[in-house]
């Protein structure tokens, strides 16, 4: 990994190009450059195709995405503060797959002697859009005749039928699946992508060292599967 190479330009893609995108990208790329497809193409074109797909078509991405100036969530803080994120799941694949089950939601951040107190990092938060339903709420579905004629419009959602539509669970306190509303969305939220939660960035200040390791709670990831489970941050000195 070259993290001084904008593999998303090499590519022609933006930053938020979705995994399906990122791969049309390169098999285009790869049709018009292969030495195999076109003998007077320059050799190193398609060999950094090959390297920027084998970056962000991988689980190499979110660490490029984070390190790299060229990634989609770099930030300079790492520089200016020499702080280092150290997720668990970097360590081994094992610990990478567990992460996206969302089973890890702590955050662990190195920091040394120059520690002023002050830490920004990058965690996921619940998705305001759709308040954490994963699901457009606000969406419509509009009914067209053969001359594109609008003839009918209903709204894009489907009552909760973990209470009903009532908005309450058994116990009379607000559905933990609907958030309440009665209703989810049959369209995934355009925001996070149904994904119910978006990686947001984070600042803390004044926070004072204990021991070695300090613990926050509540300021970790929140968990994607697990309503109202949210990990803690771990501050570690070096």
């Amino acid at each position: 990994m070259n993290l001084t190479k904008d593999y998303y330009t090499i590519l022609g893609i933006t930053k938020n190009s979705t995994e399906k995108e990122i791969k049309k990208a390169y098999y285009n790329l790869s049709k018009i450059y292969h030495p195999d497809k076109n003998k007077e193409s320059n050799p190193k074109i398609f060999t950094d195709i090959v390297e920027a797909y084998s970056i962000l078509g991988s689980d190499k991405k979110r660490e490029y995405d984070l390190k790299s100036k060229y990634g989609s969530s770099y930030s300079e803080f790492n520089e200016l503060y020499n702080i280092n994120i150290d997720y668990d799941y970097k360590s081994t694949k094992s610990n990478y797959e567990k992460f996206k089950r969302n089973d890890v939601d702590d955050i662990y951040i190195n920091v040394d002697d120059n520690f002023d107190g002050t830490v920004e990092y990058e965690r996921w938060v619940k998705c305001k859009a759709c308040d954490g339903t994963g699901k457009d709420l606000s969406a419509k579905i509009i009914f067209r005749d053969e001359h594109g004629n609008i003839t009918k419009i209903i709204e894009g959602d489907d009552g909760c039928d973990f209470c009903d539509g009532t908005g309450k669970d058994y116990k009379g306190e607000t559905c933990s699946f609907c958030h309440g509303k009665g209703k989810i969305g049959i369209t995934p939220c355009k925001v996070c992508k149904g994904e119910k939660r978006i990686l947001g960035k984070q600042k803390l200040s004044n926070i004072k060292l204990i021991g070695e390791l300090t613990k926050i709670e509540a300021m970790g990831h929140i968990s994607k599967n697990i309503c109202g489970k949210i990990g803690s941050l771990f501050i570690r000195k070096k």
